[in-house]
Order: structure tokens, then sequence, then C-alpha cells
């Protein structure tokens, strides 16, 4: 069995990879996967597919799957002053970019978010609001038009420059170091690069109890357009989505805080209904039993918030579908916080309930029992 390590996951989290330009980390998710799997291919939407053999057939087609792609920035307009007017590709969050580093173009040229200052706020309450995506500019050094012009063009993509690092005590790890147990780590494209890290760590397990497919889906956060190819194409029985998921546990006004998403620190997230899927009742009853017979930490994730893959799947598709999710501080922001004890239950539980998965649905099990 190989060990995911740091230096893989520093890799998988820092390279950009937004909706669209997903070839670089499919690249280097094929590279490290490429010994440990049966088959490998790519679909004309850019999906990366892979077939492992387990240790036993099973009698449904089984999908794994998470996505490649985070939310990221794109270049509408270059103005006289070489500033970058730019619009959103996916969901981010505008209240945390400013003053932000950013990395431009496939060049990954190094550029600064902006916004004019707050000493020129035309009230208080411009200076209080969200701004409007219109008014943020990417500064790149470039004096004029025609210098910024030489170095990017409209339509190229740009994500956050953000290195992965362990927080609180100091710990120095090495790129060959595999993961430490627990400790909270900060990087970008948590969502879903901690869904990636999952999934990589099982396809590098050489002893899985059953034959899986395993599809690393492209353009999820601009409407989970690889995941509805990769169903159409792969036509799973069952499909198992892997997530970095919402986590808004931080001190906040008490009617808001009843509830929250999840909390980092207590286990993998499972979801029961999100804002675009119900779970699958018989995959969510065989997770929890999975957990309680391993000793493996679980929450719920608080219905109603969000939207993943398994909408692809089982919403558009009609395919029995689960999550399982780490717990993400900040996403769809330049840094997202987690926590490694959260990532690593939630990869002993995908595996634990694997070993009786045909059990629970088969093909000829009714969808809505």
């Amino acid at each position: 069995m190989t060990e995911l390590t740091w230096g893989m996951l520093r890799q998988l989290t820092e390279t950009p990879a937004p909706p669209g330009e997903e070839g670089p980390v499919r690249d280097m998710i094929a590279r490290w996967i490429h010994p440990h799997v049966q088959s490998l291919r790519i679909d004309a939407l850019g999906n990366l597919i892979a077939e492992k053999k387990g240790q036993n057939e099973s009698p449904l087609r089984i999908v794994i799957t998470a996505h490649m792609d985070e939310v990221a920035l794109l270049i509408f307009e270059i103005d006289d002053q070489g500033l970058l007017h730019v619009g959103r590709s996916g969901g981010v969050n505008l209240r945390t970019l400013v003053g932000k580093s950013v990395l431009v173009g496939p060049k990954r040229l190094p550029g600064v978010v902006c916004l004019r200052p707050p000493h020129y706020a035309h009230s208080a309450s411009e200076y209080r609001e969200t701004p409007d995506i219109e008014d943020i500019r990417i500064d790149i050094g470039a004096k004029d038009a025609k210098a910024a012009k030489n170095k990017v063009k409209t339509g190229q993509r740009i994500v956050f420059d953000t290195p992965l690092q362990m927080l609180g005590p100091v710990q120095t790890l090495d790129d060959d170091d595999p993961l430490p147990p627990q400790g909270r780590i900060a990087g970008k494209a948590f969502d879903d690069r901690m869904g990636c890290a999952a999934l990589l760590s099982l396809l590098m397990a050489d002893d899985l109890p059953l034959d899986i497919t395993a599809v690393f889906t492209v353009q999820e956060e601009i409407g989970l357009r690889g995941a509805l190819a990769a169903g159409l194409g792969v036509q799973p029985d069952l499909v198992i989505v892997l997530e970095g998921t919402v986590c808004d546990d931080l001190p906040g006004p008490s009617h808001e805080k009843r509830f929250p998403t999840t909390r980092l620190g207590d286990g993998p997230a499972l979801t029961q209904r999100d804002g675009s899927v119900v779970v699958h009742p018989l995959l969510l009853q065989h997770f929890l039993r999975q957990a309680r017979a391993h000793n493996i930490p679980t929450q719920f994730k608080h219905p109603g918030i969000g939207g993943t893959d398994a909408a692809g799947y089982a919403r558009w598709l009609g395919m029995p579908t689960g999550i399982i999710s780490t717990p993400c501080r900040y996403i769809h922001g330049p840094a997202a916080v987690a926590e490694l004890s959260d990532f690593h239950h939630g990869v002993a539980l995908l595996r634990h309930s694997m070993t009786d998965l045909p059990a629970v649905l088969t093909p000829s099990s009714p969808q809505g029992s």
C-alpha cells in the first residue's frame, strides 16, 4: 500500500485547475494512480476515469467520485491603466478577495486583487458592504493596456496563490512524509482537492474489497457538467461523492449558530439532503452502521446547504448516491482550513463501507426504498 504524502497533498492543492482547465491536476493524478489501476481514460469533456480491481467482483458498478476544479476568476477586460476587470468562474466569495495574491493566466503571473481605497468610499455603507464583481480589479504591475496585453489575454483564468501549510504548533514536514494523523492545515482549493485526496488514498491501496470505478470530474463549480457527462458515460448503479464541504463553526450571532453546517474535528460529514439532492436512505444508513461498528466519528451536514456532483448523478440521472465530506472552513475563498483527523476518518469510513456495499443496494432493489 502506498500512502498519500504531504508533498502529494501540497501539489494537489497548490496546482491551479479552474473550471475548464483541469488538465494540470488531472495529469498529476493520472501519473500517481497509473501503477495502481487496471485502466485509465479521459472522456471527451475531460473527466479522468479509472477502473480498479478489488478482492471480489461486485454485481454493482460502483463509482466513487471527486471533482478536480476550483472556483476562480477570469479576465473580462483590460483597461487603459493595465488593470484587469474580472468575472467569476464558480461561486467565489467576494468578501475575501481584496489584497489577496493571485496567479494569472497559463504562465501563472503574479497579481494582486485591488479595490478603491476606503478613504474614497462614497458612503459608510460602501465601506462596509461586499464589493460587486464589477468594482474589483487585478493589478499585474503593468503600466498601461499595451503592457498588460503583452502578458495576458481576456478569457484567461485567475486562481488564488496560497501555499499549503500546517497551522498551530510549528511542524516541519518534508514532501515524502505521510500526512500527520491530526492537525489543522490551510491552503486553497480544499473544495474539492480534499475529496480528490481521499479518492487517491483509496486507489493507492492494494487490498480494496470490491471493484470500483473512480471518476475525477471537471466543471463541478459551474454546473456539475463533468458529473452529468460521466454518469451518462459510465452508467453506475451506485455513486459515492467525496467532497470538501462548508464548515461554519466560528463564533457569531446565536440565532445563526444553533446548527452550524459542520464542525472541525467532529469527523467526516454525512449529507442527508442539501440544496439540490436527497441522499439515498439505504446508503446513508449503511454509512452510519459502518461508523458505529468501527468507532469512526461522524456528523451530519446541516440540511439545505450547498450542492455537489451528487445532484448530477442522482437528481438528473436517477442514480442512488451518497456523500462523505471533509469539513473545511472558508471554502470558495483564498484559503481554507481543514482538520486532518476528519480527512483520515473519512477515508476509513469509505474503506469500511465498501466491504458489504453490494448487499445494501443491488440493480433489482427499489430505488425509492
